[in-house]
Order: C-alpha cells, then structure tokens, then sequence
C-alpha cells in the first residue's frame, strides 16, 4: 500500500529519486541545464518555492515548499519527470525506466532542520567526490546563494531568513568541520 503523502499548503519536502539500477540520469551538461529549465517552469506554474536543489549525474536533491493547496508538489515532481524523461528518451532513443520508482518525499516539519536539509543538498557532490568545495558543483543553487550567480529558481533572500543572517549562512554551508547527523 502506498505511504500517505502530506502534500498542502505551507508544508516543505526533501524530494529525490535516482536512476533505475543506480544509472545515470545525466549523461551531458545539456541534460542537466534542461532539468533546470523545466524544473523552473513547473515551479512557476503550480507555485511551489525552492530551496536547494542538487543534480547529480545518477539522481537529484529537491527541498521545496508547497504554497498552495491548489496544486500538490506531487503535480509539480510528476510533470516534472514526465517531461525530463519524454526528452531524455527521444534524444537517446531509450526506452523504459529512468527514474527508480516513486520519488521519494520526507516532509520537514521542524524549521530548525531546514538548515541541514539545504546543507546535507548541497554537499552530495562533495561527499561523492565530484568537487572539493560545494561551490565548484554547478548544478545546484550554492553559487546562487553566495552571490557567485544569479539564478532564478531559488529565493535567496528567503532561504537566507532560515540562517538569521547571509554570513551565518555563508560560514554554515562552508564549514566542512559542520556535519549532518539528521538522517533525510
């Protein structure tokens, strides 16, 4: 039976999912910058705020909020993946599943995790050993959140209200000495 999803109105979720058999869901650049635009699109369109976002070449980091009643995250993820992978196919002549199941969805209803939900996003491509400083990774928003870019998916100043501060902000998502014992 399927796990109740608690999809309303001011509610945030850690969406990820990953390629069927660990595969890769990103083969070029172009691949991810497409998932970018139309993850942008679909937020747009059914409301829903990001607040990090991580791709890696086998499977993706979403922290988002739901703002509305009107249109559930799982509308948003749904069209999402849809499109991602009507494209992904038709490029590669692939067929079958790309993605592993269900995405998976932990809602965060404690604030104070907030912090450590973008934290524990934002360093997957370090821990994977893809780059050395989560600034280095450029499918993410850190380069938007430390003013290195000026992207469009995140709101910078209301992720910043989470950290009391952009240099508290800053000097969290850096400290490498910091480590996340919340399992998400």
């Amino acid at each position: 039976m399927d796990k109740t999803r608690n999809y309303y109105k001011n509610t945030y979720h850690h969406l990820y999912n990953r390629g069927a058999n660990k595969a890769l869901i990103f083969y070029e650049r172009e691949n991810y910058l497409y998932f970018l635009k139309r993850m942008k699109f679909y937020s747009d369109k059914y409301s829903i705020k990001i607040l990090s976002y991580c791709l890696m070449p086998n499977h993706f980091h979403i922290f988002l909020e739901q703002t509305t009643n009107q249109y559930p995250v799982s509308v948003f993820i749904s069209n999402l993946l849809n499109s991602y992978v009507k494209s992904f196919n038709k490029k590669y002549a692939h067929s079958g599943t790309l993605f592993e199941g269900k995405t998976k969805s932990k809602m965060i209803e404690d604030e104070s995790y907030f912090i450590w939900v973008i934290k524990y996003i934002l360093e997957n491509p370090v821990k994977a050993n893809l780059v050395s400083n989560i600034l280095d990774w450029e499918f993410s928003n850190a380069k938007d959140l430390f003013g290195k870019r000026s992207g469009n998916l995140t709101d910078i100043n209301y992720v910043e209200s989470f950290f009391q501060s952009r240099n508290n902000m800053i000097n969290f998502l850096m400290d490498s000495s910091i480590t996340v014992t919340y399992e998400f």
